[in-house]
This record gives C-alpha cells, structure tokens and sequence, in this order.
C-alpha cells in the first residue's frame, strides 16, 4: 500500500508539472524565436515544416537558409521534425504538436527514471529524485522546446537503464532496447553517445566479467556502424548542396582550444551551466554527502566521466549558454545522486520536506527566466516581412551573429533561420562580419527581393551606396530595417 502510494504520487506530479509546462512554460507559435535559443527551435520547426509542405524525406531534411537551392542540408538524423511533421497531419498545429511531443518525450524520460530510482532506493528516496529531476532548469526549458534534444534524452535515459538492467541480468529483449536506444540517442545527437562512454565505464568499474561476453562488443559495434553510416550518408548532402550545420562537413567546432583550457572563466562557466542545466543544483550537496560516506556507486561514477569527457570535447558549447542542451542528459546523474542520498539518509519525512520545498523554488525560478526572454529584432522583421513578402519569396538577411570568432579559431554557424521561419521565406543569411555589398548584390541577381538587416552594426558604406542605387527602404525600427531590392 505504501509503495502505491508513492507512485501514484509520481503520476499526479508528472501530470501536474506536464500541466504547468503547458500553461506557463510554452510559448505561442508567434513567440518561437523569442524563447531560449529560439534559433534553434525555428531551424527545427522550419525542417518539420518543410516534411509538410515540400517533400517528407527524413534522409533528405530541408532547411530555409538555402539560397536559391533545394535546401538540402547534412545534419544529425532528423526523427523529431519527422516526427512532428507526420504528427502534423493530423492536427494542422506544427508548433503545439511539436511541443507536445517534447513534451511527452520528457515526461516519460523522467517517468521511467523514477521507476528505476524507486527499485533501487526505494519508493520515497525514487520520488525526492523526480522532484529533483523535475525542477532542473535544464529538464523545464527542454519540455516544450522544439528541439530534437529531449527525444534524444529519452533515448539516452532507456538506453542507460536498459544497460544497467542487462548487466544485471542478462537477457535479449534488455540487449536490443539498449542497442537500439543507444543508437536512436546518437543519430539524434551525436554527442549523446557520451552514453556509450558511460556504458564501458560502469563495465569498467564494476562488471569486468562482462567485458567477455560478445554481446557488449556486437552492440557496441552494431551502434557505431549505425551511427557512423547515417553520418556518411548525411555529409553526402553537404558535398552536394553544400549546406550543413556542421556535423562532420564544414560549420563551427565545438573543441577547445589551449587558451581556453588554460583560463579559469571558461572552466567556472562550464561549472555553473553543469550545474544548473545538467544534474541540478540538489544532486550538489548530494553529491558530496555521498562522498564524505563514501558511498558513490559504479554507475555513478560511471556517468560522471561520460559527462566529464563530453563537458571537454565540446568545451566551446558546454561552457556557454550556446550548449545548454548538450547538458540535459546528464540529469540522469543529477537524480540518481539525490535519490540515492535520500537513500542513505533514511529520514523520508525530512528530506521529502526539504526536496519538495526545494523543488518549487528552483521550478519558480526556472519558469521566470524563461518568462523574462527578450523579445528578439529577428521576430520583429520576420513578423513586418510576412506582410510585404508572399510565402516562398527569396530574401537576404544580415544576421547579428559573425561569420568566425577568432578567440576559438574556428568559423561560426551563423545562419540565423528566425526572419525565414516567420515570414515563411527562403533565402540567403549574410554573417554580421563580412561587409561590403558583394554577397547582397550576387543573392539580387540570383532572385532574392528583399534585404533585411538585423539591427547589429550600421550598414557599411559600400553596401550603403549599393543599396541607395538598387533598392529602397521600406521599414525600419530598433530591431533593424527592409529593403525592396529591383524587381520586388
């Protein structure tokens, strides 16, 4: 009766934060490129939108920032667009299904989490651990987000349990969930399969005999191959059509460079977004009660080091707000510390107090930094183009985002989709850095009707003089300006 109890308790919660999220966490469809990284989620949301409307070819993804081609970009395996564009069918809503499906997505993450923390502490120490879960900032922005991440995080959350279990207890339907999951959660995100490192770790560390079973080293082999083939065929795209969001081709790096290993603001950086985006701030203290008991597990350890390791792989993402989702798997860590703490305390009435408590002050806190997002100059001018330029219209855009930061030595994706996604056009995105009027005038000869420029820096002379000769103002504010190019 008591263990009922408790998990009916974790089903009224669930429902209840999933509730919250819905009515005070989602924005409106018109509000997608105000929300945090909105650039991201109208990239997404551009892809589903484009399964719906031109071709829904999974393999084949299109993105608006395509110039005057067919859009076709490498990237990592598109299942959530795909997804939510099938979805889409049914209820004409592309941006509420796709928030309805992170939705899901995170909710059944954190309800198969508790399900396994409650086996294995517990029921009462399993539900601290969903609170603490629940109210991560990570797990409350992620779970109405339109991105791929939170269908990744619940690749990533059966994957790991499912290895854990066949470890435990070795069988053929635990072998193929975490096969497949594992997969699933590095075609989504590569980085992801920072899971695989925690899956060798933990064998590692507590389970060596395994090492001699073929099946570890079959499922492993069998989610690389996977992986690295879906990757291969996704750089075929960018040698074709050249656009990519840099996955193996061309775009950004995430790898540190030695400047920034050496500074110290980059390592507390990466400190407090691990903290406050990945295991949250409870598993802290958890962590170090544990310690100071010596009662750290395998796993935990194991999951530790994955997250370590991934934390300096993508040190240039995992360290600024740019990456936050990069730390959203590692609430699995977050919670399983917390539980287990809760655990090894034994005073459920008093640490259920304190993690609840806790949990509706971090979630309020949470739930206002979402509210208190900026409206964004690239929302403003997508809104005013939708009204001088018909859907399909070719456009160039100056994005406020540069071409390459040179502190990183690398160049930068900074093909900002948002005016595209809200005036439903396509076109070319010119980065903030490069100057002059080259670029703008070749996107004219090629067809595009409008220039449109996110206030950032000043227009420079020669694009000035270009665009006194070949086009006029139409609308200008704070966010930035339009211009009607000849032939508009």
């Amino acid at each position: 009766m008591i263990a009922r109890r408790w998990w009916l308790a974790a089903a009224v919660t669930l429902v209840a934060w999933a509730a919250l999220m819905l009515t005070v966490r989602r924005v409106a469809p018109v509000d997608l490129g105000d929300d945090w990284q909105g650039w991201r989620q109208a990239d997404t949301a551009a892809i589903a939108r484009n399964f719906v409307d031109e071709e829904f070819a999974p393999l084949a993804p299109r993105i608006d920032w395509r110039g005057d081609g067919p859009g076709y970009v490498e990237t990592e395996l598109q299942l959530y667009p795909a997804v939510v564009a099938a979805l889409t069918h049914g209820t004409g809503a592309l941006e509420l299904t796709a928030q309805l499906v992170s939705l899901a997505c995170v909710v059944a993450a954190c309800a198969l989490l508790f399900a396994a923390l409650a086996r294995r502490f517990g029921p009462a120490a399993g539900y601290v651990g969903l609170l603490a879960a629940l109210s991560m900032q990570g797990t409350v922005v992620a779970s109405t987000t339109i991105q791929p991440d939170p269908l990744a995080f619940l690749a990533f959350t059966i994957g790991w349990l499912a290895f854990l279990d066949d470890l435990a207890t070795p069988s053929r339907r635990a072998l193929a969930t975490w096969i497949l999951a594992t997969a699933l959660a590095g075609l989504v995100k590569p980085t992801t399969l920072e899971l695989g490192l925690a899956q060798g770790a933990v064998v590692l560390f507590a389970h060596r005999g395994a090492l001699r079973r073929p099946r570890l080293w079959l499922g492993w082999s069998a989610i690389v191959a996977i992986v690295v083939a879906y990757l291969l065929h996704a750089r075929t795209l960018y040698l074709d059509h050249g656009n990519t969001f840099g996955v193996l081709s061309g775009g950004d790096s995430k790898l540190p460079t030695a400047a920034a290993l050496t500074s110290f603001a980059p390592w507390r950086e990466l400190a407090r977004f691990t903290i406050v985006w990945g295991i949250g701030v409870l598993a802290v203290p958890a962590a170090v009660y544990l310690a100071a008991r010596r009662r750290l597990a395998a796993d935990e350890f194991a999951l530790a080091l994955a997250a370590a390791v991934l934390a300096v792989f993508a040190f240039r993402y995992t360290s600024s707000d740019f990456g936050t989702h990069y730390h959203l798997p590692h609430l699995v860590l977050g919670a399983t510390l917390v539980a287990h703490a809760a655990a090894v305390l034994a005073r459920p009435r008093v640490t259920l107090a304190i993690a609840a408590l806790a949990a509706a002050l971090l979630t309020a806190r949470d739930l206002r930094f979402v509210a208190r997002q900026p409206a964004q100059p690239e929302s403003i001018l997508g809104a005013e183009l939708a009204t001088l330029a018909p859907p399909g219209t070719l456009v160039v855009v100056r994005a406020r985002a540069p071409g390459s930061y040179a502190e990183w030595h690398t160049v930068n994706n900074f093909q900002d989709p948002r005016v595209f996604y809200r005036s439903r056009t396509k076109g070319w995105v010119v980065p903030n850095d490069r100057a002059g009027a080259t670029e703008v005038a070749d996107a004219a000869r090629r067809g595009a009707r409008f220039y449109v420029h996110v206030a950032q820096h000043p227009i420079d002379a020669d694009l000035a003089a270009w665009l006194a000769a070949h086009a006029r103002r139409i609308y200008a504010t704070s966010a930035g300006e339009i211009y009607a190019l000849d032939g508009a």
